[in-house]
């Protein structure tokens, strides 16, 4: 009778480690799998804001009629912003995760990046964008800035000018 009672509080012993070791696994592991997941959306996201950027420079270098199709542009995490009038493109997301440190812009080209902390506790809003003073941008679009999804985007030189910089206009379908 006495061996058996032992059996159950051994089960139950090697049970409730068990639970405890995947407990803590766990713990250290998901904030680790979000960190690099975000990291992964940046480095997608900066595939995209590239190709937009080289989409508008050589659209507008092009002269009055040039175009580019840009098929499927997906915006899956974050939310990228178009802002009529000038040249600029940001996405932003916000990440429990100190990707980068905080309050410091660092250039990768014409991308530039920047983490900020919001009003809530552990939570920061990493923002990515392109911009230049050599061209203005026109949306045209039946959708609001900012965008999240997948789009289909016309870049299109409009032989208009601003303050000497050509005008291109961006439409979103």
């Amino acid at each position: 009778m006495k061996s058996k009672g032992e059996i159950w509080v051994s089960a139950v012993l090697f049970i409730s480690l068990g639970v405890i070791v995947i407990s803590v696994i766990l713990a250290a592991a998901i904030p680790m799998i979000n960190r690099i997941s975000d990291k992964n959306t940046i480095v997608k996201t900066k595939e995209v804001l590239i190709t937009i950027d080289d989409a508008v420079n050589t659209v507008a270098n092009e002269g009055p009629g040039s175009q580019r199709q840009l098929d499927s542009l997906v915006i899956d995490k974050g939310e990228l912003d178009i802002i009529n009038g000038t040249y600029l493109v940001s996405w932003s997301l916000d990440t429990s995760g100190e990707i980068m440190e905080k309050g410091v812009e660092i250039t990768e080209g014409d991308i530039h990046e920047i983490l900020n902390s919001t009003f809530v506790e552990e939570v920061n809003k990493v923002r990515l964008w392109v911009t230049s003073d050599k061209v203005n941008i026109s949306l045209n679009s039946k959708f609001t800035s900012p965008f999240k999804g997948s789009y289909s985007v016309t870049i299109k030189n409009t032989g208009k000018f601003i303050n000497d910089n050509p005008v291109v206009e961006i439409s979103v379908v």
